[in-house]
């Protein structure tokens, strides 16, 4: 398997086997997020029933996915994270939401919760995944 491919499909794991929401997507990927604009997305992945959108700005791309958990299960699904992450940690950079750092590959992520969702960030550069949460809402 392709290291990208790999990465995504660990990702993609973090939010499987989650419970479904009818939520309108755009909600939670407007078009435009600081500096950054939506170029893809959002969409829900048929395999996984992760909503997903990407986004481009000054300090590189990010991809935004979305899992509705419910409350109870937050915590349990962000703890577990691909096996190959690294540099696992809080960081200011998540301002007040509770979730961590992390690194995969070549990539920058971040997974959060928020209510009954969680979130999982993976941007280009360090620079574009602080960037993108310093002006994302959720």
């Amino acid at each position: 398997m392709r290291p990208l491919l790999a990465m995504s499909v660990a990702l993609a794991a973090l939010l499987v086997g989650c419970i479904a929401a009818d939520i309108d997507p755009g909600l939670l990927f407007p078009p435009e997020v600081g500096g950054f604009l939506r170029t893809s997305g959002p969409a829900r992945e048929a395999e996984t029933g992760v909503d997903v959108a990407v986004y481009q700005g000054p300090e590189g791309a990010v991809t935004l996915r979305a899992r509705r958990v419910g409350a109870e299960n937050v915590e349990a699904t962000l703890s577990v994270l691909p096996p190959l992450a690294t540099e696992v940690g809080p960081d200011p950079g998540l301002g007040q939401r509770s979730g961590v750092f992390f690194s995969l590959g070549e990539e920058a992520h971040a997974a959060w919760g928020n209510r009954d969702w969680v979130f999982v960030l993976s941007a280009s550069t360090d620079a574009a995944r602080r960037a993108f949460l310093g002006a994302y809402g959720y």
